[in-house]
Protein backbone atom coordinates (compact mmCIF):
# COMPACT_ATOMS: atom_id res chain seq x y z
CA UNK A 1 0.00 0.00 0.00
CA UNK A 2 2.72 2.50 0.88
CA UNK A 3 0.90 3.77 3.96
CA UNK A 4 3.07 3.90 7.05
CA UNK A 5 1.56 1.51 9.56
CA UNK A 6 0.55 3.71 12.46
CA UNK A 7 -0.36 0.79 14.71
CA UNK A 8 2.98 -0.94 14.24
CA UNK A 9 4.81 1.73 16.21
CA UNK A 10 4.88 1.25 19.93
CA UNK A 11 3.24 3.88 22.10
CA UNK A 12 6.63 4.65 23.60
CA UNK A 13 8.18 5.23 20.14
CA UNK A 14 5.32 7.44 19.05
CA UNK A 15 5.45 9.46 22.27
CA UNK A 16 9.17 9.97 21.83
CA UNK A 17 8.79 11.00 18.19
CA UNK A 18 5.91 13.33 19.03
CA UNK A 19 7.94 14.90 21.83
CA UNK A 20 10.80 15.46 19.41
CA UNK A 21 8.50 17.11 16.88
CA UNK A 22 6.94 19.34 19.54
CA UNK A 23 10.38 20.35 20.82
CA UNK A 24 11.66 21.17 17.33
CA UNK A 25 8.56 23.21 16.54
CA UNK A 26 8.92 25.15 19.78
CA UNK A 27 12.49 26.05 18.76
CA UNK A 28 11.59 27.07 15.19
CA UNK A 29 12.40 30.71 14.41
CA UNK A 30 10.86 30.96 10.98
CA UNK A 31 8.07 29.54 8.84
CA UNK A 32 10.54 27.55 6.75
CA UNK A 33 11.73 25.77 9.89
CA UNK A 34 8.15 24.96 10.88
CA UNK A 35 7.48 23.50 7.43
CA UNK A 36 10.68 21.46 7.54
CA UNK A 37 9.85 19.93 10.94
CA UNK A 38 6.34 18.93 9.87
CA UNK A 39 7.63 17.52 6.59
CA UNK A 40 10.23 15.43 8.43
CA UNK A 41 7.97 13.95 11.12
CA UNK A 42 4.24 14.25 10.50
CA UNK A 43 3.70 11.53 7.90
CA UNK A 44 5.31 8.80 9.97
CA UNK A 45 3.61 9.92 13.17
CA UNK A 46 0.17 9.91 11.56
CA UNK A 47 0.73 6.77 9.50
CA UNK A 48 -0.42 8.22 6.18
CA UNK A 49 0.72 7.98 2.58
CA UNK A 50 1.28 11.70 2.40
CA UNK A 51 1.03 14.97 4.26
CA UNK A 52 0.84 18.53 3.05
CA UNK A 53 1.27 21.87 4.77
CA UNK A 54 -0.97 24.58 3.32
CA UNK A 55 -0.44 28.25 4.17
CA UNK A 56 -3.20 30.81 3.94
CA UNK A 57 -2.04 33.47 1.50
CA UNK A 58 -4.76 36.11 1.51
CA UNK A 59 -7.70 34.55 -0.29
CA UNK A 60 -5.66 31.62 -1.57
CA UNK A 61 -4.29 28.35 -0.27
CA UNK A 62 -0.57 27.97 -0.83
CA UNK A 63 0.55 24.34 -0.83
CA UNK A 64 3.92 25.17 0.66
CA UNK A 65 5.34 21.79 1.69
CA UNK A 66 4.62 18.07 1.34
CA UNK A 67 5.94 14.60 2.05
CA UNK A 68 4.15 11.89 0.06
CA UNK A 69 4.57 8.68 -1.92
CA UNK A 70 4.16 10.72 -5.12
CA UNK A 71 3.80 14.44 -5.91
CA UNK A 72 0.78 16.39 -4.75
CA UNK A 73 0.52 20.19 -5.28
CA UNK A 74 3.66 21.69 -3.75
CA UNK A 75 4.16 25.30 -4.81
CA UNK A 76 0.67 25.72 -6.24
CA UNK A 77 -2.00 28.17 -5.09
CA UNK A 78 -5.77 27.71 -5.25
CA UNK A 79 -8.66 29.95 -4.18
CA UNK A 80 -9.78 29.25 -0.62
CA UNK A 81 -13.30 28.37 -1.67
CA UNK A 82 -12.18 25.74 -4.20
CA UNK A 83 -10.06 23.42 -2.05
CA UNK A 84 -10.61 21.39 1.09
CA UNK A 85 -7.76 23.09 2.94
CA UNK A 86 -9.58 26.38 2.36
CA UNK A 87 -12.80 24.87 3.66
CA UNK A 88 -10.95 23.70 6.78
CA UNK A 89 -9.53 27.16 7.41
CA UNK A 90 -12.72 29.04 6.65
CA UNK A 91 -14.81 26.73 8.84
CA UNK A 92 -12.14 26.35 11.53
CA UNK A 93 -12.68 22.63 11.97
CA UNK A 94 -11.16 19.26 11.24
CA UNK A 95 -12.56 17.46 8.20
CA UNK A 96 -12.35 13.70 7.50
CA UNK A 97 -13.27 12.34 4.07
CA UNK A 98 -13.16 8.57 3.49
CA UNK A 99 -13.93 8.79 -0.24
CA UNK A 100 -12.93 12.06 -1.88
CA UNK A 101 -15.01 11.32 -5.00
CA UNK A 102 -18.19 11.29 -2.95
CA UNK A 103 -17.63 14.72 -1.41
CA UNK A 104 -18.59 17.87 -3.32
CA UNK A 105 -16.12 19.98 -1.33
CA UNK A 106 -13.27 18.25 -3.17
CA UNK A 107 -12.06 19.61 -6.55
CA UNK A 108 -12.05 16.16 -8.19
CA UNK A 109 -10.15 17.23 -11.30
CA UNK A 110 -7.24 18.43 -9.18
CA UNK A 111 -7.10 15.11 -7.30
CA UNK A 112 -7.38 12.68 -10.21
CA UNK A 113 -3.67 12.88 -11.19
CA UNK A 114 -2.71 12.04 -7.58
CA UNK A 115 -2.80 8.86 -5.50
CA UNK A 116 -5.26 10.33 -2.96
CA UNK A 117 -8.46 8.47 -2.14
CA UNK A 118 -9.04 9.55 1.49
CA UNK A 119 -7.91 12.46 3.62
CA UNK A 120 -8.08 14.29 6.91
CA UNK A 121 -7.38 18.01 7.27
CA UNK A 122 -6.87 20.12 10.40
CA UNK A 123 -6.60 23.91 10.75
CA UNK A 124 -3.50 25.46 12.25
CA UNK A 125 -4.54 27.96 14.96
CA UNK A 126 -8.21 27.14 15.15
CA UNK A 127 -9.45 30.52 16.37
CA UNK A 128 -7.84 32.30 13.41
CA UNK A 129 -6.40 29.73 10.99
CA UNK A 130 -3.18 30.68 9.24
CA UNK A 131 -2.62 27.26 7.69
CA UNK A 132 -3.87 23.70 7.47
CA UNK A 133 -2.18 20.30 7.61
CA UNK A 134 -3.57 17.47 5.54
CA UNK A 135 -2.99 13.73 5.74
CA UNK A 136 -3.72 11.54 2.67
CA UNK A 137 -4.18 7.85 1.96
CA UNK A 138 -3.95 5.98 -1.32
CA UNK A 139 -6.96 3.75 -0.59
CA UNK A 140 -10.34 4.40 0.95
CA UNK A 141 -9.50 4.73 4.59
CA UNK A 142 -11.24 5.84 7.77
CA UNK A 143 -8.57 7.44 9.98
CA UNK A 144 -8.58 6.07 13.50
CA UNK A 145 -9.31 8.37 16.43
CA UNK A 146 -5.62 8.09 17.35
CA UNK A 147 -4.58 9.24 13.87
CA UNK A 148 -6.98 12.21 13.98
CA UNK A 149 -5.73 13.05 17.47
CA UNK A 150 -2.14 12.95 16.20
CA UNK A 151 -2.98 15.21 13.24
CA UNK A 152 -4.69 17.72 15.54
CA UNK A 153 -1.78 17.61 18.00
CA UNK A 154 0.70 18.37 15.21
CA UNK A 155 -1.52 21.20 13.94
CA UNK A 156 -1.78 22.65 17.45
CA UNK A 157 2.00 22.42 17.95
CA UNK A 158 2.48 24.16 14.62
CA UNK A 159 0.03 26.85 15.77
CA UNK A 160 2.15 27.51 18.86
CA UNK A 161 5.24 27.65 16.65
CA UNK A 162 3.55 30.20 14.37
CA UNK A 163 2.71 32.32 17.40
CA UNK A 164 6.30 32.10 18.63
CA UNK A 165 7.65 33.08 15.22
CA UNK A 166 5.26 36.02 15.04
CA UNK A 167 6.30 37.15 18.52
CA UNK A 168 10.01 36.80 17.75
CA UNK A 169 9.55 38.71 14.49
CA UNK A 170 7.69 41.45 16.36
CA UNK A 171 10.42 41.66 18.98
CA UNK A 172 13.11 41.85 16.32
CA UNK A 173 11.18 44.54 14.47
CA UNK A 174 10.69 46.48 17.71
CA UNK A 175 14.36 46.16 18.56
CA UNK A 176 15.39 47.36 15.13
CA UNK A 177 12.97 50.27 15.40
CA UNK A 178 14.41 51.15 18.80
CA UNK A 179 17.93 51.03 17.38
CA UNK A 180 16.94 53.31 14.52
CA UNK A 181 15.27 55.68 16.97
CA UNK A 182 18.35 55.70 19.19
CA UNK A 183 20.60 56.45 16.24
CA UNK A 184 18.31 59.26 15.10
CA UNK A 185 18.28 60.77 18.60
CA UNK A 186 22.06 60.50 18.82
CA UNK A 187 22.51 62.25 15.50
CA UNK A 188 20.00 64.92 16.56
CA UNK A 189 21.87 65.50 19.82
CA UNK A 190 25.17 65.73 18.00
CA UNK A 191 23.69 68.05 15.37
CA UNK A 192 22.38 70.29 18.13
CA UNK A 193 25.92 70.62 19.44
CA UNK A 194 27.16 71.42 15.96
CA UNK A 195 24.61 74.21 15.49
CA UNK A 196 26.35 76.11 18.29
CA UNK A 197 29.68 75.75 16.51
CA UNK A 198 30.70 76.82 13.05
CA UNK A 199 30.49 73.27 11.81
CA UNK A 200 27.47 71.75 10.07
CA UNK A 201 25.44 68.57 10.35
CA UNK A 202 27.23 67.31 7.26
CA UNK A 203 30.48 67.44 9.22
CA UNK A 204 29.06 64.69 11.42
CA UNK A 205 28.09 62.54 8.45
CA UNK A 206 31.43 63.05 6.73
CA UNK A 207 33.47 62.18 9.81
CA UNK A 208 31.43 59.00 10.25
CA UNK A 209 32.36 57.90 6.76
CA UNK A 210 36.00 58.99 7.05
CA UNK A 211 36.44 56.94 10.21
CA UNK A 212 34.89 53.85 8.66
CA UNK A 213 36.92 54.20 5.46
CA UNK A 214 40.16 54.59 7.40
CA UNK A 215 39.39 51.66 9.70
CA UNK A 216 38.54 49.41 6.74
CA UNK A 217 41.74 50.51 4.98
CA UNK A 218 43.71 49.44 8.06
CA UNK A 219 42.08 46.02 8.04
CA UNK A 220 42.90 45.59 4.34
CA UNK A 221 46.55 46.34 5.15
CA UNK A 222 46.68 43.96 8.12
CA UNK A 223 46.80 46.75 10.70
CA UNK A 224 45.07 46.43 14.08
CA UNK A 225 43.36 43.24 12.90
CA UNK A 226 42.58 42.14 16.45
CA UNK A 227 40.92 45.44 17.31
CA UNK A 228 39.13 46.42 14.13
CA UNK A 229 36.47 43.74 13.89
CA UNK A 230 33.34 44.40 11.80
CA UNK A 231 31.43 45.03 15.03
CA UNK A 232 34.01 47.55 16.23
CA UNK A 233 34.01 49.36 12.90
CA UNK A 234 30.22 49.59 13.05
CA UNK A 235 30.46 51.03 16.57
CA UNK A 236 33.04 53.56 15.38
CA UNK A 237 30.72 54.65 12.59
CA UNK A 238 27.67 55.00 14.84
CA UNK A 239 29.37 56.75 17.74
CA UNK A 240 31.56 59.14 15.71
CA UNK A 241 28.86 61.88 15.55
CA UNK A 242 29.20 62.36 19.32
CA UNK A 243 32.88 63.29 19.15
CA UNK A 244 32.26 66.98 19.89
CA UNK A 245 29.06 66.72 21.94
CA UNK A 246 30.92 68.47 24.79
CA UNK A 247 30.88 71.73 22.86
CA UNK A 248 27.38 72.33 24.22
CA UNK A 249 29.14 73.32 27.45
CA UNK A 250 31.42 75.92 25.88
CA UNK A 251 30.29 79.59 26.01
CA UNK A 252 29.32 81.18 22.68
CA UNK A 253 31.85 83.93 23.24
CA UNK A 254 34.57 81.31 22.87
CA UNK A 255 32.92 78.79 20.59
CA UNK A 256 31.87 81.37 17.99
CA UNK A 257 34.82 83.71 18.26
CA UNK A 258 36.02 84.49 14.70
CA UNK A 259 39.58 85.30 15.70
CA UNK A 260 42.33 83.49 17.55
CA UNK A 261 41.54 82.36 21.09
CA UNK A 262 43.51 83.64 24.05
CA UNK A 263 45.39 81.11 26.15
CA UNK A 264 42.65 81.24 28.77
CA UNK A 265 39.92 80.83 26.16
CA UNK A 266 41.76 77.91 24.60
CA UNK A 267 41.98 76.23 28.01
CA UNK A 268 38.20 76.56 28.30
CA UNK A 269 37.71 75.20 24.79
CA UNK A 270 39.81 72.15 25.63
CA UNK A 271 37.38 71.17 28.39
CA UNK A 272 34.84 70.08 25.75
CA UNK A 273 36.55 66.68 25.49
CA UNK A 274 35.92 65.85 29.14
CA UNK A 275 32.48 67.51 29.05
CA UNK A 276 31.56 65.25 26.15
CA UNK A 277 32.67 62.14 27.99
CA UNK A 278 30.68 63.18 31.05
CA UNK A 279 27.54 63.91 29.00
CA UNK A 280 27.63 60.47 27.39
CA UNK A 281 28.32 58.80 30.73
CA UNK A 282 25.33 60.62 32.23
CA UNK A 283 23.09 59.39 29.41
CA UNK A 284 24.37 55.88 30.02
CA UNK A 285 23.53 56.07 33.73
CA UNK A 286 20.03 57.39 33.11
CA UNK A 287 19.36 54.58 30.64
CA UNK A 288 20.58 52.10 33.23
CA UNK A 289 22.71 50.17 30.79
CA UNK A 290 26.34 49.77 29.88
CA UNK A 291 26.87 49.03 26.21
CA UNK A 292 29.85 48.97 23.84
CA UNK A 293 28.29 51.90 21.98
CA UNK A 294 28.44 54.20 25.01
CA UNK A 295 31.95 53.04 25.81
CA UNK A 296 33.14 53.77 22.27
CA UNK A 297 31.39 57.16 22.20
CA UNK A 298 33.03 58.20 25.47
CA UNK A 299 36.45 57.12 24.23
CA UNK A 300 36.13 59.08 21.01
CA UNK A 301 34.80 62.21 22.72
CA UNK A 302 37.57 62.17 25.31
CA UNK A 303 40.62 61.25 23.23
CA UNK A 304 40.25 62.52 19.65
CA UNK A 305 42.30 65.65 20.52
CA UNK A 306 45.22 63.69 21.96
CA UNK A 307 48.41 63.74 19.85
CA UNK A 308 50.87 60.98 19.07
CA UNK A 309 53.77 62.96 20.57
CA UNK A 310 51.93 63.60 23.84
CA UNK A 311 51.19 67.30 23.30
CA UNK A 312 47.44 66.89 22.89
CA UNK A 313 44.62 67.21 25.41
CA UNK A 314 42.96 66.60 27.82
CA UNK A 315 45.45 64.14 29.35
CA UNK A 316 48.58 64.40 27.21
CA UNK A 317 48.46 60.74 26.22
CA UNK A 318 51.28 59.58 24.00
CA UNK A 319 51.56 57.00 21.21
CA UNK A 320 49.62 53.80 21.76
CA UNK A 321 48.39 55.14 25.11
CA UNK A 322 45.80 56.93 22.97
CA UNK A 323 42.94 54.51 22.21
CA UNK A 324 42.76 53.51 18.55
CA UNK A 325 39.28 55.03 18.25
CA UNK A 326 40.66 58.43 19.26
CA UNK A 327 43.58 58.16 16.85
CA UNK A 328 41.25 57.32 13.96
CA UNK A 329 38.88 60.14 14.84
CA UNK A 330 41.76 62.62 15.05
CA UNK A 331 42.61 62.20 11.37
CA UNK A 332 38.97 62.26 10.29
CA UNK A 333 38.20 65.40 12.32
CA UNK A 334 41.30 67.34 11.28
CA UNK A 335 40.93 66.49 7.59
CA UNK A 336 37.35 67.72 7.54
CA UNK A 337 38.27 70.90 9.41
CA UNK A 338 41.07 71.63 6.94
CA UNK A 339 39.00 71.22 3.76
CA UNK A 340 35.90 73.01 5.11
CA UNK A 341 35.37 76.76 5.06
CA UNK A 342 34.47 78.47 8.31
CA UNK A 343 33.78 82.07 9.25
CA UNK A 344 37.27 82.31 10.73
CA UNK A 345 39.19 80.57 7.90
CA UNK A 346 39.28 79.59 4.25
CA UNK A 347 39.11 75.96 3.17
CA UNK A 348 42.32 74.25 2.07
CA UNK A 349 42.39 72.20 -1.10
CA UNK A 350 42.25 68.45 -0.73
CA UNK A 351 45.90 68.13 -1.74
CA UNK A 352 47.08 70.73 0.77
CA UNK A 353 45.05 69.10 3.54
CA UNK A 354 46.59 65.71 2.77
CA UNK A 355 50.09 67.24 2.82
CA UNK A 356 49.39 68.85 6.20
CA UNK A 357 48.25 65.59 7.74
CA UNK A 358 51.13 63.57 6.28
CA UNK A 359 53.58 66.18 7.60
CA UNK A 360 52.17 65.59 11.10
CA UNK A 361 52.86 61.84 11.03
CA UNK A 362 54.57 60.89 14.28
CA UNK A 363 53.74 64.23 15.86
CA UNK A 364 49.99 64.74 15.78
CA UNK A 365 48.99 61.45 14.17
CA UNK A 366 49.73 57.74 14.46
CA UNK A 367 52.28 57.00 11.68
CA UNK A 368 50.57 53.75 10.62
CA UNK A 369 47.19 55.46 10.39
CA UNK A 370 48.73 58.37 8.52
CA UNK A 371 50.22 56.02 5.94
CA UNK A 372 46.87 54.30 5.49
CA UNK A 373 45.15 57.68 5.18
CA UNK A 374 47.67 58.78 2.55
CA UNK A 375 46.94 55.68 0.47
CA UNK A 376 43.17 56.22 0.53
CA UNK A 377 43.14 60.02 0.52
CA UNK A 378 41.04 60.03 -2.64
CA UNK A 379 38.31 58.20 -0.72
CA UNK A 380 38.27 61.02 1.85
CA UNK A 381 37.96 63.52 -0.98
CA UNK A 382 35.06 61.57 -2.49
CA UNK A 383 33.27 61.51 0.88
CA UNK A 384 33.75 65.25 1.30
CA UNK A 385 32.31 65.85 -2.15
CA UNK A 386 29.39 63.48 -1.64
CA UNK A 387 28.32 65.11 1.62
CA UNK A 388 29.34 68.66 0.80
CA UNK A 389 27.85 71.56 2.75
CA UNK A 390 25.14 73.59 1.10
CA UNK A 391 26.51 76.85 -0.33
CA UNK A 392 26.18 79.79 2.04
CA UNK A 393 24.04 82.71 0.95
Amino acid sequence: MGALAFDHHSLEDRSSALGNLTLQLSMARGIDEILAVVRSHARRLIGSDGITFVLRDGEKCHYAEEDAISPLWKGQRFPLETCISGWTMLNRQVVVIEDIYRDDRIPHDAYRPTFVKSLAMAPVRQDDPVAAIGAYWGSNHRPTPAQIQMLVHIANSAAVAFTNVTLVSSLIAAREEAIRAKEAIILAMASLAETRDNDTGNHLIRTQHYVRALAEACVERGLFAGELTPTTIDLLFKSAPLHDIGKVGIPDSILLKPGKLTAEEYDTMKTHAELGRQAIATAERHLGCCTPFFGMAQTIALTHHEKWDGTGYPHGLKGAEIPLAGRLMAIADVYDALVSERVYKKALSHGDAVDRIVAESGRHFDPDLTDAFHEIADTFHDIHQRFADAPTA
